[in-house]
């Protein structure tokens, strides 16, 4: 099983190559790991990030952390989902669009040629589990598939399924496969359910290694009340009031996260990374100024997200740090935390971030790197080129609206020059795993206008 074709240049010093040998003075038991996903919230919704919106929970894993300035994804969910989960970049996997493959069909996340995370840990010993969103295999096709990733257990939301129209419950009335059994928990709220379900597995497994990879439902539109204190559907709100409404819910849900792990005794040998999977789809602010919303577009604002590690057995104080990361850096992160070993067939994008979440580098890579169709940015600690040729200095500039592409000054040619070589360098898209399905997903566009 190969995840991609060997390295070119540019990668080759991107390698995760560590994972041959452990790089760091594993605690006695494997850490456990939790990664919590969030749907279409940017840096611009949390308050430890400068927004105006608060969130204590979040704040306080940074606040006991490792928060992350610099952190890129792609614009939209399914490619940074399949970006996590394979350590590749789009141009390696293919999976460069956004694509529901139980709506519009296509194998999408074939196990046989895509080396998934969890597959890698579980072989490593730990017991896996996902909670929340998927997407990328249409669960009808093979009863199996989810096993096949590496996961012991589950509990999802499908995604929408074309002829099924119960599965556009995601909120209220929750359309959810549990482990093979699937249909609607009427009455009920699919993120409080996803919920129980992870902690739930944690308790269960809270005497061994285990791994829980949990995309949350929340807070992808349509918007739904959560609900109140009394578990009865809360008041709905309008817009931004009901955006944050279900921000605050989610944060609720990651403090409960981290109460647990304490109550079990496990919090201090327990990984808890957080992060979004693309820009916020309604803006927000941060530093007191309003941000445009960044989902769907190939810009800073649209694939710079929230990344946030707090793993006590590696960091002994918190801090900030401005060290460069991506989605593909975030597989061979956990692997190399596991003391997980590739198998020999594979090769990643990434890199692993043990060293700056240690303290002992301040950058693990050169630059970053985010795609969305045929459409490449990549930027390094100050500079943004896209592939258009448009280019930015972030830190003058972070909205991107002063095109520095003309410019003769000195420092802007060399750093422009320097970008254009490894964009230059990287090679072309590799097929699309949906490839032949796309019909579907323009078909359904063109009947809503």
């Amino acid at each position: 099983m190969k995840n991609a074709s060997s390295w070119n240049w540019i990668h080759a010093g991107l390698a995760a190559v560590l994972l041959a040998s452990t790089a760091w003075a594993a605690p006695a038991r494997q850490p456990n790991i939790i990664f919590i996903l969030v749907d279409d919230v940017g840096r611009d919704m949390y308050s430890c990030y400068g927004a105006e919106n608060k969130t204590p929970n979040v704040d306080r894993l940074a606040a006991e952390g490792v928060r992350f300035q610099n952190a890129w994804c792609t614009p939209l969910c399914t490619p940074t989902r399949m970006e996590f989960l394979t350590g590749l970049y789009p141009y390696h996997s293919g999976w460069n669009v956004h694509h529901d493959v139980p709506r519009w069909g296509g194998k999408g996340f074939d196990p046989d040629k895509f080396v998934c995370i969890a597959r890698v840990l579980k072989q490593a010993g730990y017991a896996t589990a996902i909670a929340g969103k998927w997407q990328i295999n249409d669960l009808r096709q093979d009863k199996q598939i989810m096993q096949k990733h590496g996961f012991d257990q589950y509990c999802l939301w499908t995604g929408v399924e074309a002829g099924n129209a119960p599965t556009n419950r995601r909120y209220w009335d929750a359309y959810l496969e549990i482990n093979g059994q699937r249909g609607t928990h009427t009455g009920k709220f699919g993120p409080e359910i996803t919920q129980k379900f992870a902690l739930d597995f944690i308790v269960q497994h809270k005497d061994e290694p285990f791994f829980v990879y949990y995309p949350m439902i929340a807070a992808h539109g349509p918007l739904e009340p959560p609900p109140g204190p009394d578990g009865r559907r809360g008041e709905r709100k309008r817009d931004k009031g009901l955006q944050r409404q279900v921000v605050a819910y989610l944060d609720r849900q990651v403090g409960e996260i981290v109460a647990k792990l304490e109550t079990l005794g496990i919090g201090d040998n327990t990984i808890v990374a957080f992060a979004g999977d693309n820009g916020s789809a309604g803006g927000g602010t941060l530093n007191g100024r309003p941000t445009p919303s960044g989902k769907g577009k190939v810009t800073d604002m649209g694939v710079h997200v929230p990344l946030i590690f707090r793993a006590p057995m590696l960091a002994r104080k918190a801090f900030v740090t401005e060290a460069l990361a991506d989605f593909t850096d975030l597989f061979p992160t956990f692997a190399e935390l596991a003391g997980a070993q590739l198998p020999p067939d594979v090769s990643l994008d990434g890199r692993s971030l043990v060293p700056v979440l240690q303290g002992k580098a301040t950058q693990s890579k050169p630059w970053i790197y985010s795609q969305l169709g045929a459409n490449r940015i990549v930027r390094d600690a100050r500079w943004l080129l896209h592939s258009s040729g448009a280019f930015y200095d972030l830190q003058a500039d972070p909205l991107e609206k002063n095109d520095l592409s003309a410019s003769a000054t000195p420092e802007t040619v060399a750093a422009r020059q320097r970008l254009a070589k490894v964009l230059d360098g990287l090679p072309a898209d590799a097929p699309a795993p949906f490839e032949g399905y796309r019909g579907a997903q323009k078909k359904e566009r063109k009947s809503k206008r």
